[in-house]
């Protein structure tokens, strides 16, 4: 994952009209200003859930450590609606890898992959209970 370069993508089947209310579910039920995952021996990841307007995305931080917590990665999730029924869900780092992450950043990548996964089962779960999703 470099800036303007690599970045991890997943497509989610959310109706793309009622994405405000989807990421508004989940800041409302969020005791937190950020959801935290550990996540195993890849590290660990905090998503803030304040999302702002980008245009036609909305985009928020994120903050991956390496599973030592020795090195941090600042990255930005975009959530955008791509069609009548389907939600892209992008990270991309902010600034090139630190050195701990490894000349290829492959750890770097498999963290945020994870996180992808675990985001997209927190923005699934908040579109079924809304009714706004198949």
């Amino acid at each position: 994952m470099n800036p303007g370069g690599i970045s991890v993508e997943r497509t989610l089947p959310i109706d793309g009209a009622l994405l405000s209310d989807v990421l508004l579910r989940l800041r409302r039920d969020s005791v937190a200003t950020a959801l935290r995952w550990t996540l195993g021996t890849r590290g660990v990841a905090e998503v803030d859930v304040s999302f702002t307007t980008e245009g036609t995305q909305w985009a928020t931080k994120v903050r991956l450590w390496n599973h030592a917590g020795l090195a941090v990665a600042a990255a930005t999730l975009r959530v955008e609606a791509t069609a009548v029924d389907s939600v892209l869900v992008t990270l991309e780092p902010t600034l090139p890898p630190a050195p701990a992450w490894g000349d290829t950043a492959e750890e770097l990548t498999e963290l945020a992959r994870a996180t992808l996964d675990e985001l997209a089962e927190e923005l699934l779960w908040h579109a079924t209970r809304a009714g706004i999703s198949a």
